[in-house]
């Protein structure tokens, strides 16, 4: 987070916390989740972009269009992460209690150790 309290949020920030807070995490569900991966793996790949390139937050949104170009095609899938995050941002300003909530998931969310496999047992994570 910014050092001074009444410093604006920074996109960088924000996608910072986002990827702290455990939201990309693998879910336990009984299904296929290989569409979750690929849409988790697309999202962590914005969010990184975005830290990397930290982006005034002014300028977010012609970022996310250089970062949606980047990715190459199909562009639709960067698109709706992209669009995705800007709406995230904007929701941020508008609710400081936003980023008090994904600044908690950030410090408490614990890695996952052990993951299910097939038949009940434990494996490594």
């Amino acid at each position: 987070m910014s050092p001074e309290p009444d410093e604006p949020l920074r996109p960088r920030e924000l996608a910072a916390l986002m990827l702290a807070s455990g939201e990309l995490s693998a879910r336990q569900r009984a299904r296929d989740q290989q569409a979750d991966v690929s849409g988790n793996s697309l999202k962590r790949q914005v969010l990184s972009e975005v830290i990397a390139r930290d982006p005034e937050g002014a300028a977010l949104e012609p970022v996310l269009v250089e970062i949606v170009a980047s990715l190459g095609t199909p562009t639709g899938p960067a698109r709706a992460v992209a669009l995705s995050f800007l709406d995230d941002w904007r929701t941020a300003l508008a609710t400081p209690g936003l980023v008090v909530h994904l600044l908690d998931e950030a410090v408490t969310s614990e890695p996952r150790r052990l993951r299910s496999g097939r038949h009940g047992r434990q494996l490594p994570g």
